[in-house]
């Protein structure tokens, strides 16, 4: 079986590149989705759609990420938002590939530097996983900067600022806590600041005659280094635990996956 795969034809063509959709599934029924390049173009995207207990149904709780990588000083955008009238941040210009085996995997490459960011959505629990790799290139001088995107929201609606959202966090070593959300990170340093997205566009609930912005809580900053290995992570789970090996995880559900395509009759 052919794996489906963008080059930067499509992948740096917006108008192309928001037509390509993924979309992972877990046991419970909830997911993670969104278009080749990030951008969530409809309210039912999301990196952690979760299926909560009855009758709550399907939650938007992860709606993504903002993501910068620094080269020594200079910036450059990994991920892309949009409004009515722009594109900003605009990573996918930087994005060379997307692949979907054995995870969404978007490939960037930056001066001297291919760096992979791979989606890990877990099977059997209400977890996603965010891997970044240094693929080539020296990460001596490269630093990450991500912002979650936060909704906490059913699937059909949407968030906006003047709404009272519970933005307390609890923060211990290495997890971040946000209502019945949390975050498990290898980054050493946080920012406690929160930061408000206001009116991010989505252009297929236009098409549909929905309402069409949305506002979107980032509750804090993560900046990470790659000075002691060449990848690092972010989870977002509804699973409360002490911490996250996020290797073994991974492992587990590669396996998982491996062991899946390999059952298949020839």
């Amino acid at each position: 079986m052919k794996t489906p795969c963008f080059d930067n034809q499509v992948c740096q063509n917006l108008n192309r590149a928001l037509k390509q959709e993924w979309r992972e599934t877990n046991a419970f029924g909830g997911y993670a989705a969104s278009t080749i390049i990030g951008v969530n173009t409809h309210r039912g995207h999301g990196l952690l759609v979760a299926q909560l207990k009855p009758p709550l149904g399907r939650f938007v709780l992860l709606s993504g990420l903002e993501e910068i990588l620094y080269v020594d000083d200079a910036a450059y955008p990994l991920s892309t938002q949009l409004y009515q009238s722009t594109a900003h941040p605009d990573g996918y210009k930087n994005l060379r590939e997307f692949s979907l085996q054995p995870f969404p995997t978007w490939t960037f490459w930056i001066e001297d530097l291919i760096l992979a960011k791979s989606v890990v959505f877990l099977h059997d629990e209400q977890t996603v996983i965010v891997r970044y790799q240094i693929l080539t290139g020296d990460e001596s001088f490269v630093r990450l900067e991500l912002r979650p995107q936060v909704t906490c929201r059913e699937q059909d609606s949407l968030t906006f600022h003047n709404e009272r959202l519970n933005t307390k966090v609890e923060v211990r070593p290495n997890r971040i806590q946000l209502a019945g959300l949390y975050f498990y990170h290898d980054a050493p340093i946080l920012d406690q600041s929160g930061r408000w997205f206001r009116q991010v566009y989505y252009p297929a609930d236009h098409e549909r005659q929905l309402d069409f912005e949305e506002d979107l809580y980032s509750p804090f900053r993560l900046v990470y280094t790659f000075v002691k290995g060449k990848e690092v992570f972010f989870c977002a789970s509804i699973e409360n635990r002490p911490a996250v090996d996020f290797r073994a995880l991974v492992h587990k559900e590669e396996t998982r996956r491996r062991n899946l395509i390999e059952a298949i009759p020839a």
